[in-house]
């Protein structure tokens, strides 16, 4: 059973384009004990689970979505990204962005994946 069903309920009723998707799950694949869900075939948004935990995922056109313990928080927010609908400890950062630097997905997803697994 999820420790946040809500995160999960989120990606549920979102989609995601395929750019996005291929650029985020080659990151992912490196989180060796993280599980892919979500209607990757049908166009639905890719979300991953460690631990029980849903810890990213990807809507749209551009925006990815960690959830970040609260110093990897304030860091993503001070290096542009927002705060996410999902929960307060969600953040939300764009990848597809003219005016902005590429962000560091291995990075965020790194930080994502260690705060799901280790649960602090």
């Amino acid at each position: 059973m999820l420790t946040n069903p809500h995160a999960e309920q989120f990606f549920l009723t979102r989609s995601a384009h395929s750019d996005l998707v291929l650029e985020l799950l080659p990151v992912l694949k490196k989180q060796v004990d993280c599980e892919p869900r979500g209607n990757l075939a049908g166009y639905g948004a890719p979300y991953f689970v460690c631990s029980e935990t849903v810890f990213c995922g990807a809507t749209g056109m551009v925006d990815t979505y960690w959830r970040l313990r609260q110093s990897d928080y304030l860091i993503a927010i001070a290096t542009g990204a927002e705060p996410a609908p999902i929960g307060p400890d969600w953040v939300k950062i764009a990848l597809f962005r003219t005016d902005w630097p590429r962000p560091d997905l291995a990075h965020w997803a790194l930080k994502a994946y260690d705060f799901a697994r280790s649960g602090k």
